[in-house]
């Protein structure tokens, strides 16, 4: 087993504003790491810990452990090692001796070389601007933009190492969820299975769809949708995806989750995981 020793080096600011890349509706941005060539780095609010391409890993020549399995969103059997990449410049920051798991990406549905997730991301606070398609990262002793007029700050709970905060599915039924915030999912609303029954889906009668997790496609229902409610924020017709199988987090009993097709509802999305707050701006 390795240490993680990630470390994160900010500049005299505290903080790093980057692009995204925003197509397909995740949060993707350019990167400089070894080797010299450009990465794609994704910022996953739904990764522990962080992943690298094994390809890229191999190229690089990075220390490599012996493999097991792990689990994405869609599969149980995600063969994984673990290793530590030198640095990784994103704008004005720097990560040094960042922990990975070293993992094939190829197959994930949009192009990507490194995942940064919980091991990262808890050490700062994180703004997504939906409008103008840029992330600011910033040290953790700096306080959060605060809410716009027309925002609300809410209470940031976890399940397990994802942020998540309370909502409330109001139509067809009402249903109190803990709805996880994924950054690097371009759906809305993802409910388990055991979720999508208690409303009164059956998914029999509804679309069939593929969905991805970074190793493995999934089928998922689709076509429909839900009124939910997020703090003061009622948002009418969210469209919904359902996991028709036992495998991957995602179809994991009681799972609601929130992705960027959602997500982008709101002008900016604040989470810091310090002070256990997230700030929507409507």
């Amino acid at each position: 087993m390795l240490d993680d020793q990630t470390r994160l080096e900010f500049p005299a600011s505290g903080m790093a504003e980057v692009e995204l890349i925003w197509q397909p509706l995740v949060a993707r941005c350019r990167a400089a790491g070894p080797g010299g060539r450009p990465l794609i780095v994704l910022i996953d609010t739904g990764t522990d810990p962080s992943a690298i391409d094994l390809s890229l890993a191999r190229r690089l020549d990075l220390r490599l452990g012996e493999f097991a399995l792990g689990s994405d969103a869609a599969s149980d059997t995600v063969p994984f090692t673990e290793t530590v990449l030198p640095w990784l410049r994103l704008g004005d920051l720097t990560l040094r001796n960042l922990y990975l798991m070293a993992i094939d990406l190829s197959h994930a549905p949009f192009p990507v070389d490194i995942v940064l997730g919980y091991n990262v991301l808890h050490q700062l606070n994180l703004t997504i601007d939906y409008v103008n398609h840029t992330i600011r990262l910033c040290h953790s002793d700096l306080m959060p933009p605060p809410p716009g007029p027309s925002g609300a700050t809410l209470p940031l709970r976890f399940f397990e190492h994802f942020p998540a905060i309370t909502a409330h599915l109001t139509a067809p039924q009402p249903i109190e969820l803990l709805l996880t915030i994924d950054t690097g999912s371009n759906g809305a609303l993802t409910l388990s299975p055991d979720l999508a029954t208690r409303i009164g889906v059956h998914l029999g009668h509804v679309q069939a769809d593929t969905g991805h997790g970074f190793a493995a496609a999934a089928p998922v229902a689709r076509g429909i949708t839900v009124d939910l409610q997020i703090g003061p924020f009622c948002l009418p017709e969210v469209e919904v995806d359902v996991p028709v199988t036992n495998h991957g987090d995602l179809s994991r009993r009681g799972r609601a989750n929130a992705g960027n097709r959602l997500l982008s509802c709101f002008r900016r999305v604040t989470l810091d995981y310090r002070r256990e707050v997230c700030i929507l701006d409507r």
